[in-house]
């Protein structure tokens, strides 16, 4: 993935039942997302679950990705390659990118609503000289296109441990309530990588 802001995304979440047979079929397919304007991919694998997938598409329209997403043909594509769970779909507005795609990473994805997102934006961005001293390494936030005040957050480190220290910090903390976070952050803990730029 590039540093340059693709205007959406798809955050696709789902189980399948062999990660190898999955990941040579969603190789395979890759053509078919091209063809659906869709612009790369990053892939996650849960920490406490390897078999949950998530992956972060990045799109060039809306619509097309709608359409490709829900097609029949994907699902039965889908059901090929040992998908064995509904896929959980969330569409995005991508704000910053500043991830690592190069190599697999410890990461986090977090979930929370804001108060006003301009204020929650400058307060995120402040906050870099924080994420950089707690050894967070790459860096991502999306908006929710369906609630705006939903923000999606994916940080990277070499380590897990530096990921719970980071969320643990008190100052954090106070980040976060300056930025008008309104609700408790939803966090799940990941192994990221297999990055590419179609």
């Amino acid at each position: 993935m590039t540093n340059e802001l693709p205007p959406y995304a798809i955050l696709l979440t789902h189980r399948v039942d062999d990660v190898d047979r999955w990941k040579a079929g969603f190789d395979d397919h890759e053509p078919a997302r091209r063809g659906a304007g869709i612009l790369g991919h990053h892939i996650n694998r849960a920490q406490d679950d390897p078999h949950l997938i998530t992956v972060y598409l990045t799109l060039s329209d809306l619509d097309d990705a709608k359409a490709f997403t829900s097609s029949p043909e994907l699902g039965k594509v889908m059901q090929k390659v040992g998908v064995v769970s509904p896929p959980q779909i969330q569409y995005l507005q991508p704000i910053r990118n500043q991830i690592v795609s190069d190599r697999q990473l410890p990461a986090f994805l977090l979930h929370h609503h804001v108060a006003d997102f301009d204020t929650w934006l400058g307060g995120y961005d402040a906050a870099g000289e924080l994420r950089q001293s707690a050894g967070i390494i790459g860096h991502g936030a999306n908006r929710s296109l369906d609630d705006p005040s939903l923000i999606t957050v994916y940080h990277q480190a070499e380590s897990f441990d530096a990921l719970h220290s980071f969320l643990a910090d008190p100052q954090l903390q106070i980040v976060m309530k300056e930025a008008g976070v309104t609700s408790e952050p939803d966090v799940t803990f990941h192994t990221g990588g297999w990055a590419k730029t179609y």
